[in-house]
């Protein structure tokens, strides 16, 4: 216990470090020697002041602190058991091997192939109040590399008790394996993507269409067919042979990776991507790299030299991630030369394999590795990192953001999709990326609408399928009343940005989820525990995303359950207060309630809705409750925030004796690219008619049972108030 920054106790074989009064990390090595580095999980173990309690003898220790109770005796037994660890984990007996057999589920590394409900991997909340993660198996680093050199016979092991603050729990867990990292802005918009062959034209005129229907777009996804496959190179028997003959081909063939532009589909990568950033769009590349830089590729011969090894070899070399000079030649070789051409990140498809060469002890697959991998190499230029592949497992939410996989289009996926996106939150996973409509299937524009209205309250709206025609998920390509329904949310989704990216901001400093099941708030309510068709959208929204066909009625039917104060229906204003409730929709709407006295920041429409910060913002306040929300802005894209560029807007809203005000208080430095000046509009619904405005510097209409005050442009640093009674 010599490092203040540390609470450690040792006794025998065994060491035990209070973290947080939630969180006690326990360690037994056979030979005595404690790990102190990161691990893929662990980067931060310094204790954060909490009260704790330690008694210690020779052979035992006792720790307490506000939720934990630990025991251990040094009973000569070769590692932790029941008899040896014990105690009490917010007020309930524990002992070392416990089965909790009430958590409420966390994530899976991909929905590869699902159509309907899937068990997840456990998360950190239970009902039971504790949770236990053993990272005994998980890579250990040294100097920001996988350390070869392992850990013998050691178990390590981390314990979280929090009774039902399931917040308390979440926070313990970015403690000690660092934050919800804040994505970089345009990965929470408009996604296009699909898998087939395409020409640069073809890319652009998507693009075009794009504003040309009214629909945002803010990414554009390059798919497999971007580079050339192995099968131009070899024929299909040779492919056989060389896979037989080197042991090695993803997939059951060699024409997965590939990092060569394919120039007779794209003769101008440069111009295409150039083209696309001018119309504001960012560009990500699919990327499986499980095959390695082969002989064929433009990048060989650097690669080769790279790696110390004459490129006049033709020696193909497998990926082998866990080798630094290896990755520092592939990234070298490929990914910085398409980076300097515009590519913004990459989208790292499959890697679910584990690691090869395999480093003995650990049960370490590619995803974590990789993730880990890509994420800091697009860290370069003062840039956030940025990554789009399948999940890790829990302490993979430090690189942000993931591909759920290839889903097939059926009713009974989408409706686990929304479970199973609230349920990750758990594992700290804030930001799936789904496949809108599903992957494959058969086309079903009414399942397609379902699913966009779902995604449009999610991590980010982005569309995906198969090499099939039918299933382009251009929303302009499936009939009228849908391209109309989706178009509402998509433009919807370009108004609510400024909430959405503050709801990223809250995850990465407070370790709040912009998804959440209903027992992160109402944990002692049993209906939160049955309601997994809905789920909380920040502070302001309840989302009961609809999952069946319509009725004969045109209608169809969600069950929703508000556990308290007063909601209005955000298409329709009706209100509802706390039960039950069955709300009918038709197709271009679905139960998305708004709790009264939340302000809600939005910006007009834009057809790229990630842009940064608009000149105009509007406050939307729904009556009956006052209550606050704190704008976040910054410029989206650097890590300029981490040394405070940026802009936090206070918004207060309150009721009190027939006064209705709404204060906005912009604080901080700003940000690079930040509007001088901002006109201000706040939106009152639900309030009694004949208010008068009672703020000088602003305007007032009533129409249709709102009230809009519109100030005129102030400074970005002024305050502004408006008041109506």
């Amino acid at each position: 216990m010599g490092n203040k920054d540390f609470l450690t106790v040792t006794v025998g074989k065994a060491r035990f470090s209070v973290i947080t009064e939630n969180l006690i990390r326990c360690e037994w090595s056979e030979n005595a020697c404690f790990f102190d580095g990161e691990t893929l999980f662990a980067v931060n173990r310094r204790h954060n002041g909490c009260d704790a309690q330690i008694r210690k003898t020779e052979r035992s220790a006792e720790i307490q602190t506000e939720a934990i109770t630990l025991f251990y005796l040094d009973n000569g037994e070769n590692g932790f058991s029941a008899r040896n660890l014990y105690g009490e984990l917010s007020g309930k007996p524990w002992h070392f091997g416990m089965k909790n057999e009430q958590n409420l589920g966390g994530a899976l590394a991909t929905l590869d192939g699902a159509d309907g409900f899937r068990q997840t991997d456990d998360g950190i909340l239970s009902r039971a109040g504790w949770f236990t993660l053993d990272d005994s198996e998980n890579a250990a680093l040294e100097d920001g590399w996988l350390k070869k050199s392992l850990r013998k016979r050691h178990t390590d092991l981390y314990i979280f008790s929090y009774g039902t603050d399931y917040k308390k729990a979440l926070r313990a867990l970015f403690r000690v394996s660092g934050p919800a990292a804040l994505p970089r802005r345009y990965m929470l918009g408009a996604w296009y993507s699909r898998w087939w062959a395409y020409t640069d034209e073809e890319i652009l005129g998507i693009a075009d269409e794009y504003d040309q229907h009214g629909f945002p777009l803010d990414v554009m996804v390059l798919d497999m067919d971007w580079h050339h496959h192995d099968w131009t190179y070899r024929g299909t028997e040779e492919c056989k042979r060389y896979r037989a003959r080197t042991g090695y081909g993803h997939a059951g063939n060699l024409g997965w990776t590939g990092y060569t532009w394919n120039r007779r589909l794209i003769r101008d990568p440069r111009a295409l991507i150039r083209s696309l950033h001018e119309r504001g769009i960012a560009v990500t590349l699919n990327d499986h790299p499980h095959d390695g830089v082969r002989s064929h590729e433009d990048a060989y011969p650097d690669f080769m030299r790279a790696m110390g090894l004459p490129p006049e070899s033709g020696v193909d070399l497998e990926l082998d991630a866990g080798d630094r000079r290896y990755m520092e030649a592939l990234f070298a070789s490929v990914h910085d030369k398409r980076e300097a051409e515009g590519v913004d990140f990459w989208w790292l498809d499959w890697q679910q394999d584990h690691l090869k060469p395999v480093i003995r002890g650990t049960r370490l697959s590619h995803l974590p590795w990789l993730n880990r991998c890509y994420y800091r190499h697009a860290m370069r230029d003062g840039k956030r990192g940025a990554s789009f592949s399948r999940f890790g497992g829990i302490g993979d939410h430090k690189h942000p953001i993931w591909f759920s996989g290839d889903t097939k289009a059926t009713w009974d996926c989408l409706a686990f999709e929304v479970a199973f996106t609230a349920s990750s939150s758990n594992a700290g996973l804030f930001y799936w990326g789904h496949d809108t409509g599903g992957f494959f299937g058969e086309a079903d524009a009414q399942l397609y609408v379902r699913w966009t209205q779902f995604s449009g309250f999610s991590a980010c709206l982005r569309a995906h399928s198969e090499r099939n025609a039918a299933l382009d998920r251009r929303p302009w390509k499936w009939g009228a009343e849908a391209s109309e329904a989706m178009r509402k949310i998509y433009r919807l989704r370009s108004r609510l940005m400024p909430y959405i990216y503050s709801l990223a901001y809250e995850g990465y400093a407070a370790g709040e989820p912009m998804i959440a099941s209903m027992y992160l708030d109402y944990p002692e309510k049993e209906e939160a525990y049955r309601n997994p068709q809905q789920y909380r959208f920040g502070k302001a929204f309840l989302c009961a995303p609809v999952t069946t066909p319509t009725g004969e009625n045109g209608r169809a039917s969600q069950r929703v359950w508000i556990p308290e104060g007063t909601y209005y229906h955000f298409f329709t204003e009706t209100c509802y207060g706390a039960g039950v409730h069955t709300i009918e929709s038709p197709i271009d709407e679905f139960p998305l309630l708004v709790r009264a006295g939340v302000p809600i920041p939005m910006q007009p429409y834009k057809s790229r809705m990630t842009e940064c910060a608009s000149e105009e913002l509007t406050v939307r306040c729904y009556a009956g409750a006052s209550d606050t929300f704190t704008l976040y802005e910054d410029d989206g894209i650097s890590r300029k925030y981490e040394d405070g560029e940026y802009l936090k807007t206070r918004l207060v809203y309150t009721e009190k004796n027939g006064v209705y005000t709404l204060t906005v208080s912009p604080e901080g430095h700003g940000y690079r690219g930040m509007p001088t000046a901002r006109v201000y509009t706040l939106e009152l619904i639900g309030a009694p008619k004949g208010l008068r405005l009672q703020t000088q510097d602003a305007t007032l209409t009533f129409e249709n049972g709102r009230y809009t005050v519109r100030s005129s442009a102030r400074d970005w640093n002024e305050p502004f108030m408006a008041t109506l009674a």
